[in-house]
């Protein structure tokens, strides 16, 4: 088997004074060298039998995880393809019947690589996450496939959306306060929380603190923590 681990990035409430606390965290998928296996993924999580590779690689990290932080709240990503397997419905049953509320599913913006998944199909995966218990999390909005009108087609069955301000590194820093305050106005009036992803400034950092529905996780805060490092969040 692919030797394969997580990471844990924290994802913090940042108060009016700037001080962080750890809200919950995201699993960052991880090879023996400790990076991302982009090519190995994409090609195991093409059928449902090789799929497999991932579930026992999330159920071991998730089992070890909270043997060692039982009160830690933390986001598990999904890509859309995996929604096609029967096994990853089961793994999900297994997971929240063990962690109940204690994750949440973060769904990718690939939906290029949904397989045979139309809208339709989405649309019952939603729902049927949300039937299950968990919150939903939409991952890089604005970016990929999770554009403005799929999170707002959604946005009754979601919790949260997540915005990698890395997509507007080539745009000055006015237009991108613009962008991210756009997305805030729009996560506020669906009643949704908002992560600010790869926060990386003072500047962006302080501008979006000491509200109660905006998060931020990035470098500026912390990169990522092994598991034996990771604090309970409650």
């Amino acid at each position: 088997m692919t030797e394969w681990h997580n990471v844990f990035q924290p994802i913090y409430y940042i108060d009016k004074d700037m001080n962080p606390t750890i809200s919950h965290y995201e699993m960052l998928l991880r090879d023996k060298d400790n990076r991302f296996p982009i090519n190995d993924f994409f090609r195991i999580i093409r059928t449902e039998e090789d799929n497999l590779q991932w579930i026992e690689a999330e159920r071991a990290s998730l089992d070890r995880l909270f043997a060692l932080h039982p009160n830690v709240d933390v986001n598990l990503n999904i890509e859309p393809i995996q929604f096609a397997f029967p096994s990853v419905w089961e793994f999900l049953d297994e997971l929240y019947s063990k962690y109940g509320n204690n994750i949440d599913i973060e769904i990718t913006e690939r939906q290029l690589q949904s397989g045979t998944l139309g809208i339709r199909s989405f649309d019952e995966s939603f729902k049927r996450i949300k039937k299950m218990g968990f919150n939903i999390s939409l991952d890089d909005v604005d970016s990929g496939n999770n554009s403005f009108s799929f999170v707002s087609h959604h946005a009754d069955l979601i919790s949260s959306v997540k915005l990698s301000l890395l997509i507007f590194d080539d745009v000055s820093i006015d237009t991108k306060i613009k962008f991210i305050d756009a997305w805030i106005a729009f996560a506020k009036e669906k009643n949704l929380d908002i992560v600010l992803e790869a926060v990386r400034t003072k500047e962006i950092a302080q501008r979006y603190c000491g509200d109660d529905h905006i998060f931020q996780q990035g470098f500026y805060w912390h990169k990522y923590m092994d598991v034996e490092d990771v604090r309970d969040t409650h």
